[in-house]
């Protein structure tokens, strides 16, 4: 009996310990509101969808913000929707002190009943992705979302959700970053990416990634004359997520996307957060100043004939 008792104590401790582990810290918890959305259409019909939305701590007046929608790992399918929000505490940093940037983040949950993966397989026209862009959608029209500055990315079969998101709908996003997968064989659609810039980051000892299926995918979308990286980080094991937001900057990365921006830096460059700052002058003030320098020549011309006819209507007033 006492063994017994031992053992059993020992199982607890062990489930704690690991449910302390997968715990999202309180500070992470709070920086996202619960909301509720009213889904009207397919399986999901008139179910209510509860998600977590970071909005910017100071909304002004006239201004638009980013929106990155993360997708969560297979681990953090269900009910609890406080679990869809393990490992953002890497986030924190751009949501609350003194390097905080503006942002809107969505974050939803993958139903248990749908063998917890974010679409079908074979993929239907009303699964779990379908109600995560009724959610987008909603979102956009009740905020002030900037439409070309719309980010995605996703751990593990997060990873895999955000591929068949940049399928469905290749006009939608900025930017993309699906960590810890392989890339679907589907060229044709992977093809039409050639607008959504796409950095895939894996840990170069992963068994559970196909590296040949990333390899294919990058040939089938830079071939198409799009923009796609892989970063093979040196850890091994699958959590590739980590070093992906801790290392590589990933969230910085997507905030400085804008969709038909020529100055977003390319999939693998890594944002420095010292950088961040002057991330809205090379995104907005220098294009206008290189306009302007292009344009000097017929800009002062314009002066020059306005300023005579009006001094011509002086002189013969």
């Amino acid at each position: 009996m006492k063994k017994l008792s031992t053992v059993g104590l020992l199982i607890f401790l062990l489930s704690f310990t690991a449910s302390v582990g997968n715990a999202q810290p309180q500070a992470v918890i709070n920086c996202f509101e619960e909301r509720t959305f009213q889904y009207t259409s397919g399986k999901y019909k008139n179910a209510e969808i509860k998600y977590r939305l970071h909005t910017p701590e100071t909304i002004r007046y006239g201004q638009k913000y980013p929106l990155i929608v993360h997708l969560h790992g297979v681990g953090e399918a269900g009910t609890n929707n406080t679990r869809s929000l393990l490992y953002l505490d890497a986030a924190l940093p751009l949501m609350t002190g003194p390097k905080k940037q503006d942002f809107f983040m969505l974050v939803t949950q993958c139903p248990g009943d749908n063998e917890r993966h974010w679409f079908f397989r074979p993929s239907t026209k009303d699964g779990t992705l379908d109600v995560l862009v009724a959610i987008m959608e909603h979102v956009i029209a009740e905020n002030p979302i900037d439409e070309k500055r719309i980010t995605a990315t996703g751990v593990s079969s997060g990873g895999y959700g955000v591929w068949e998101l940049l399928m469905r709908y290749p006009d939608m996003f900025a930017g993309a970053v699906p960590t810890a997968c392989g890339a679907p064989m589907q060229l044709g659609k992977l093809a039409a990416l050639k607008q959504t810039p796409v950095w895939s980051i894996v840990n170069k000892g992963d068994r559970q990634i196909d590296f040949d299926s990333l390899r294919i995918a990058k040939q089938a979308v830079n071939g198409a004359g799009g923009s796609m990286a892989v970063t093979e980080t040196s850890a091994s094991g699958h959590n590739a997520w980590s070093p992906a937001m801790k290392e590589y900057n990933c969230f910085q990365w997507m905030l400085a996307q804008k969709r038909g921006s020529w100055f977003a830096p390319a999939p693998g460059v890594i944002v420095r957060e010292q950088s961040s700052a002057l991330l809205p002058i090379v995104m907005y003030i220098l294009p206008v100043a290189i306009a302007i320098f292009l344009l000097w020549g017929t800009l002062c011309e314009w002066v020059a004939i306005a300023w005579q006819s009006v001094w011509e209507r002086l002189g013969n007033g």
